[in-house]
């Protein structure tokens, strides 16, 4: 089974949802065991798998944890790759969510992995008027959906959400 089959299997719920859910679980955790991208490989997230999955299954997740790890090499560099943890994590907390369609997610990182697609890039301290140190894309989100709490329908953050979603490969929700 290829990854695109994997997906389509994981959606009519032919693969357990757990199984599915720690997989991906494992594609936004794994890299925060490594300081950079230059030494992560797939197998790195396949030692993760609480169970050995089939043989056909094996060939999905090894196909997806290469990309993965392709990803990592892409954001090798400390900052780069701190900035590409962050933003798959808060992809892993939208899919949880039912915002990211989980082919959306992984056309993403295809597109992310093969560099047709860029990391988002902010200047919070201009986007904000000032941001604390360390302040990260997931400390955006969520500054913008507090910010909803109080004012629903507040344009500016609105418009930035959407950006954000946009950026990280929401094409509409789940």
């Amino acid at each position: 089974m290829n990854l695109q089959q994997w997906i389509g299997a994981a959606l009519s719920g032919d693969i357990a949802e757990d199984d599915v859910q720690h997989a991906l679980w494992l594609l936004s955790n794994t890299p925060l065991l490594y300081d950079d991208g230059k030494t992560i490989a797939e197998e790195d997230y396949l030692r993760g798998l609480e169970h050995q999955p089939s043989a056909e299954e094996a060939e999905a997740l090894n196909e997806l944890f290469g990309i993965a790890a392709a990803l990592a090499r892409r954001y090798a560099e400390a900052a780069d790759y701190d900035r590409m943890q962050d933003v798959i994590s808060l992809q892993f907390d939208l899919w949880a969510r039912g915002i990211l369609r989980l082919e959306d997610w992984i056309a993403w990182l295809q597109g992310a992995a093969e560099g047709r697609i860029d990391l988002p890039v902010y200047d919070f301290d201009e986007v904000l008027g000032s941001a604390p140190e360390g302040f990260m894309i997931q400390d955006f989100h969520d500054e913008l959906n507090f910010r909803l709490e109080d004012a629903p329908d507040d344009e500016w953050s609105l418009s930035h959400l959407d950006e954000l979603y946009r950026r990280v490969g929401v094409r509409q929700s789940a």
